[in-house]
């Protein structure tokens, strides 16, 4: 571990026992997951085992009331990757926990045309239309990539209309169903791109920004905590606690901190 994850795992750690001893509102938690390589796909059901033991488990965009006696965790899948389908749903099936997969729709049955963002993602393949058409609808949700993976903020205002538009479009064509969840690629996002989404018909939006999200929450934007199989059991756990959610303010007073050149 890097000294600036342990940085951030101790303060996890301070934030968790804080809020254990306040016993703050309940809270929703959304993990988001890239790949889950052959050589993980048993940490993975690890976890997913114990989601089921320890949390109250709904979608990403619930907005019901939430458990008070344990924590309340959705799962999530960025890029849609093959090995999600191959190693990570007999896990979800298994124990039962629902996930949603956002789909770039340009690169369906191709290696990912992007820049990626986490270096065990270079060799993956994203699933062929077909392939995502025969993932288990009562188990399995679907949401919008966008089609090519970009950074929406350097994209005009038409271009990013295009991108919301065409891959809704298609996932719609594809699966005879209403698709108006997205998550923003590398969580690159401001005001005006959410505002274009909620435009384009989206019903929710997802960052890549830990958040602590309140029952009855109806705001477009939801941040998520990213996770990964190869998490050791403490940090997965304190991720499925909403430890990290402190980082988006962190983030807030290091910019003011900032110098100005």
């Amino acid at each position: 571990m890097s000294l600036k994850s342990g940085v951030k795992s101790a303060i996890a750690v301070a934030w968790d026992a804080g809020s254990r001893l306040s016993r703050p509102a309940p809270k929703l938690t959304i993990l988001y997951y890239h790949a889950v390589p052959a050589a993980q796909a048993a940490a993975f059901d690890t976890q997913m085992a114990y989601l089921k033991r320890t949390a109250n488990i709904v979608a990403p965009d619930h907005t019901g009331p939430l458990a008070i006696d344990r924590p309340n965790v959705a799962v999530t899948f960025d890029d849609a990757f093959r090995s999600v389908r191959e190693n990570a749903l007999p896990a979800l099936a298994r124990h039962g926990v629902p996930a949603t997969i956002y789909v770039p729709t340009g690169n369906l049955g191709r290696q990912p045309g992007w820049r990626m963002e986490t270096s065990g993602d270079r060799d993956e393949v994203v699933m062929t239309a077909e392939e995502i058409a025969a993932l288990p609808s009562d188990l399995i949700a679907i949401g919008s990539h966008t089609v090519s993976h970009p950074h929406l903020t350097k994209l005009s205002d038409e271009e990013v209309g295009e991108q919301f538009g065409a891959s809704r479009a298609a996932l719609e064509g594809l699966l005879g169903r209403t698709i108006d969840t997205l998550a923003f690629p590398y969580g690159d996002h401001d005001a005006r791109v959410v505002e274009l989404a909620r435009q384009a018909g989206y019903r929710f939006v997802y960052t890549v920004a830990p958040q602590a999200i309140a029952a009855g929450d109806t705001a477009t934007s939801r941040g998520r905590t990213g996770a990964d199989p190869g998490d050791a059991p403490g940090l997965f756990a304190l991720k499925t606690r909403g430890a990290f959610d402190w980082m988006p303010m962190a983030s807030s007073l290091k910019r003011r901190l900032r110098p100005r050149s």
